[in-house]
């Protein structure tokens, strides 16, 4: 990844939606050359998916920190829980945290109900959430 490739990823990490042909014109480059490392960078993995994030008007969106088991493989805790509705992303961490996880759900009764899914599963040990209030 050169510095070219980076560039193009800080604009698709500020708007996933920009066009091609306005990336190349602000990197003074060809679009044919910003589609290819675009398509190189998703092909490699550097690139996991484009998405869009949603306002605290439209949802309900929180963070939960999990510290686990060290007797239970954190990548199998994991695997579960991003198979729990309203969990959008999952991230293995270091420091006090084991685990940090993006929730985005309709209202705090759902939210309750996947944290209660959440903290059911063996290893997790204990568990702190933080509502986002606003989206900046």
């Amino acid at each position: 990844m050169d510095e070219l490739d980076r560039q193009i990823l800080e604009f698709l990490n500020k708007d996933c939606r920009m066009k091609n042909t306005e990336i190349a014109k602000k990197l003074s480059v060809s679009e044919g050359s910003i589609r290819r490392r675009i398509d190189n960078l998703v092909e490699s993995g550097a690139i996991k998916n484009f998405t869009v994030e949603v306002s605290t008007n439209f949802g309900f969106i929180s963070l939960v920190l999990l510290n686990t088991n060290t007797q239970e493989s954190t990548c199998e805790i994991v695997q579960k829980i991003k198979n729990i509705q309203g969990v959008k992303r999952v991230y293995e961490t270091t420091g006090e945290w084991d685990v940090v996880i993006y929730v985005l759900c309709n209202s705090p009764k759902d939210f309750n109900n996947i944290i209660e899914d959440i903290r059911k599963l063996k290893g997790v040990n204990k568990s702190t959430s933080l509502t986002v209030l606003n989206v900046l």
